[in-house]
């Protein structure tokens, strides 16, 4: 496939029959694209953490809400990092369909199954301008580096999506340069969403044990507290600032979107976006 481009990742690929994050958020979200090894452990994360399954929506929710905030204040362009795979469910459309027909979408994932059954259930939806990349977001200087090949305008502003991907980068030393790569290379009036796991908000050991259950798979995720992640969007020497309200959990972000309040504890994480101090609506 010619939107495709190869990155070599730092590991050698998983064996097709082990778990995936991309399959197993898939299957939660309605999605027919994955294993029995996804469902296994995912059955096995839920056991662990009962609300692992609200967090995963919540998620995939704040996603479609986000895009369309961004949307709205000029933004045309994205680069949804970690991108997974979209699902038919019209409750949880994926980035390439909240976007809109006039907006370029640069999915970018690490997982195989991404890249290959990605493009035909996209364009099972008639979708326009998205591409996909194949690469590992540790390797972000090489991403950047690539985008405009995929139809991207480096001088104009992008919107970073990197919802619920710098857990599975657990060195903190790679998840703080692959921030720093980003906000060093956007433009002005770019805006950099993400979304991340955290313990602070459950009291009762389940987020950890979710952990647990994945990184017992050979998926090591790293939780971070509010303040570690806080130091993560600090990467740079450049004026970006955190977009009110700061760094909240996911679902009090866009509370619009619920009927009816969500315990903190069921988003999972906590979600922030930055945004360049050129900004049209700073």
């Amino acid at each position: 496939m010619s939107t495709l481009t190869e990155a070599v990742t730092a590991r050698d690929p998983a064996p097709v029959t082990a778990p995936s994050v991309a399959k197993l958020t898939h299957w939660l979200l309605g999605g027919r694209h994955h294993l029995r090894a996804d469902r296994n452990l995912g059955k096995q994360v839920l056991r662990a953490a009962p609300w692992f399954e609200d967090a995963v929506k919540i998620n995939a929710l704040h996603a479609h809400q986000t895009v369309a905030m961004l949307r709205a204040s000029g933004i045309r362009q994205f680069v949804d990092l970690g991108s997974g795979l979209p699902t038919s469910n019209p409750r949880f459309p994926h980035t390439a369909l909240s976007a809109g027909p006039d907006t370029t979408v640069i999915h970018v994932d690490c997982d195989p199954a991404v890249i290959e059954h990605g493009p035909q259930l996209l364009n099972s939806r008639r979708p326009t301008n998205h591409r996909f990349m194949h690469a590992d977001l540790r390797n972000m200087l090489y991403i950047l580096r690539e985008m405009p090949l995929h139809g991207l305008d480096p001088s104009r502003p992008t919107g970073f999506l990197c919802h619920d991907v710098l857990p599975w980068i657990p060195d903190d030393a790679d998840a703080r340069a692959s921030m720093k790569a980003i906000l060093d290379w956007a433009p002005p009036g770019s805006a950099l969403s993400l979304t991340h796991s955290t313990a602070d908000l459950c009291h009762d050991g389940t987020a950890a044990a979710a952990a647990h259950c994945f990184t017992a798979a050979g998926l090591p995720v790293q939780l971070r507290t509010a303040e570690e992640i806080r130091d993560l969007t600090q990467a740079t020497a450049r004026p970006w600032h955190i977009r009110s309200p700061g760094i909240v959990p996911v679902s009090t972000y866009h509370p619009a979107r619920y009927r009816m309040p969500v315990p903190d504890h069921h988003s999972g994480g906590y979600a922030a976006i930055l945004i360049h101090p050129e900004h049209a609506h700073h």
